[in-house]
């Protein structure tokens, strides 16, 4: 079991500005979200980041991890305003210092930099750099290990001097939620040309026209495949495992190696799939087996196999498409061993239609 950190950030307005006594008032809006990207609410509903002097605004990041882990958890921009809601009440005595602060507990630290603003009047802006992160103390804590621990932090917005008539009734809430996930291993199956270059979603299969070999299999168009298999690591801690490659029964190995192994720091998928993102292959021969792969934390590896069709008699294809699949099993269990309920899907399957060419 692989634990998720759900972050819900809430900014939240005590209470409302009344027009019948309305004053200038600082408006606040959240932006360049770094490290992770939330989903933004307001008043519990989904929308776009913007602009907004009352209510409450909810930031809602997801980070996977077995436990917080002490450092940077994620950092936003905090940009303020002073407008003026209505032309009635009485005005502010300008310049006004504006201080953002944390308040109350401190099992996750807020640090906004800078910290203090002077406002110098109508149509003021100021822009804050929120930075949310787990101290130490937390992460080293055992009771903040279990499913569904919730660590809250508050930032406050206050005014120098007191009276200045400048409404700041926003205080900003951050509730980080520690979730236990099931499946950390994404599994892909999908299918290129040898060299990683070009995605193939269908073949023409090409017959022998004459000779002994009538009717037989020739080759595919395009000639050169390659079966390949990915794997992404979505939590933060290494996961173990066997892998498994299967191969349509059509198709066989091509060269001594076939087989070739990278790996890649971070995260990626068949849609963004670049080759040049990865290290250099590593050749596994014509191995189909892998026991007790070692998968960091975030990291991605590829298996690819070069593949050709075999020679056979076009009654021996199967109908209509190709099947290619990878599991993934509990590590030490072998091929195709204990499926692996970490890995989602498990196993991926690929199907490849194809034609036939005479």
């Amino acid at each position: 079991m692989v634990n998720r950190i759900s972050l819900q950030i809430a900014l939240l307005t005590g209470a409302l500005v009344c027009s019948a006594v309305a004053k200038d008032a600082i408006s606040a809006s959240v932006s360049n979200f770094t490290l992770a990207t939330p989903t933004v609410s307001v008043n519990g509903n989904p929308a776009a980041p913007g602009t907004f002097a009352v209510g409450t605004i909810q930031l809602w990041y997801e980070v996977h991890a077995y436990q917080f882990t002490a450092g940077p958890l994620a950092t936003f921009d905090l940009t303020l305003q002073d407008y003026q809601p209505s032309t009635t009440g009485q005005a502010p005595s300008y310049p006004v210092t504006l201080n953002v602060m944390q308040i109350g507990g401190t099992s996750v630290a807020l640090t906004p930099v800078p910290s203090t603003f002077v406002v110098s009047g109508l149509g003021w802006s100021g822009n804050s750099t929120v930075s949310v992160g787990i101290p130490v103390s937390t992460a080293g804590n055992p009771a903040f290990a279990a499913d569904g621990t919730e660590l809250v932090g508050n930032l406050k917005l206050s005014t120098l001097p007191a009276g200045s008539k400048l409404d700041t009734t926003t205080n900003i809430q951050v509730h980080v939620r520690l979730v236990h996930p099931t499946s950390c291993l994404r599994v892909y199956d999908f299918m290129t040309t040898q060299d990683l270059s070009t995605s193939i979603s269908s073949l023409q299969v090409d017959l022998f026209k004459n000779g002994p070999k009538a009717g037989r299999t020739k080759g595919t168009t395009p000639p050169q495949l390659s079966n390949d298999v990915l794997i992404v690591n979505v939590c933060a801690s290494e996961e173990v495992f066997d892998l498994m490659l299967h191969n349509d029964s059509s198709f066989q190995d091509q060269g001594a190696n076939s087989v070739f192994m990278f790996t890649k720091p971070g995260s990626t998928d068949p849609s963004t799939f670049e080759i040049a993102d990865f290290g250099a292959g590593t050749p596994k021969g014509n191995n189909h087996c892998f026991g007790s792969l070692h998968l960091p934390g975030g990291d991605s590896v590829l298996v690819t196999n070069h593949l050709s069709i075999a020679d056979i008699p076009a009654a021996q294809l199967p109908p209509g498409s190709f099947g290619f699949s990878g599991l993934l099993a509990v590590a030490g269990t072998g091929c195709p061993g204990i499926v692996n309920t970490l890995a989602i899907p498990n196993p991926a399957s690929l199907s490849v239609p194809f034609s036939i060419s005479q």
